[in-house]
């Protein structure tokens, strides 16, 4: 027995990983109480401009065909709006035309027959536990030897974040050492990014791992909810701020 096996997590990801992490409180709330939230404004721009980008890039849609669908399917997820609503919705159209024409040098990427994305992974393995670490890519362009994540922001970074950069090694040793590189969207400009040293990088991970399940050995969820420091002001709140107030009464 294990950690993950107490709390039946049978795999891991990055994203599951970076909020263990950054908001171990809200990692909690939906990896062990099944809280998985609303989604941010935010979110879904991202998740809209990359189908516009895919829809295109593969030639499923003519480009503008492609957004109106992206901005259709935006709509369809709120029928209320506070503002962030109506500012991300704006920026689909923008983000998603740089996006193509980046990468429209690298040609049609490939994906598996049933439309999805390529599916990796790894098993990472401690002295007594073992978790399958998986990952989704976005976009793989075999005669490039290259894969791309896109990533939609409203600012420019000027370097990969460590969420990003665990995320950016995870693909590439998972995918054999391929070079992989992130293409960072704001509604202005691009930039692709390929930040950190990926061995160093995944002994990192390794040790937060082994730092999950450490704590996940600590006890049942009722009693890790009631040690674990809580983050009423994180992004990762947003949205499901009743949620939290009724995990935690902050």
């Amino acid at each position: 027995m294990s950690g993950y096996t107490d709390h039946d997590i049978d795999h891991g990801s990055m994203s599951n990983l970076n909020k263990w992490i950054e908001a171990p409180d809200s990692w909690i709330s939906g990896y062990l109480y099944g809280n998985r939230g609303s989604g941010s404004p935010a979110m879904w721009r991202g998740i809209f401009v990359e189908q516009a980008v895919a829809d295109t890039i593969t030639e499923n849609l003519k480009i503008d065909d492609a957004i109106e669908k992206a901005l259709e399917d935006f709509d369809a997820k709120y029928d209320f709006d506070d503002g962030s609503v109506a500012k991300e919705r704006k920026n689909i159209e923008p983000m998603a035309r740089l996006a193509v024409e980046a990468l429209e040098p690298y040609g049609k990427p490939d994906f598996p027959e049933d439309g999805s994305q390529h599916k990796v992974s790894m098993m990472a393995r401690g002295d007594d536990w073992e978790l399958n670490i998986i990952g989704f890519l976005d976009f793989k362009f075999p005669n490039h030897g290259l894969i791309i994540d896109l990533k939609t922001t409203g600012r420019m970074p000027p370097v990969m974040s460590k969420g990003h950069q665990r995320q950016r090694a995870f693909y590439a040793k998972a995918s054999g050492n391929a070079a992989v590189k992130f293409l960072y969207v704001t509604p202005k400009k691009v930039k692709l990014l390929e930040d950190g040293d990926t061995d160093e990088i995944m002994a990192e991970i390794k040790l937060h791992l082994t730092r999950q399940e450490a704590f996940l050995r600590l006890g049942d969820k009722e009693l890790l909810r009631s040690i674990v420091p809580v983050n009423p002001d994180s992004f990762y709140w947003r949205g499901d701020e009743d949620v939290r107030k009724e995990l935690y009464g902050l």
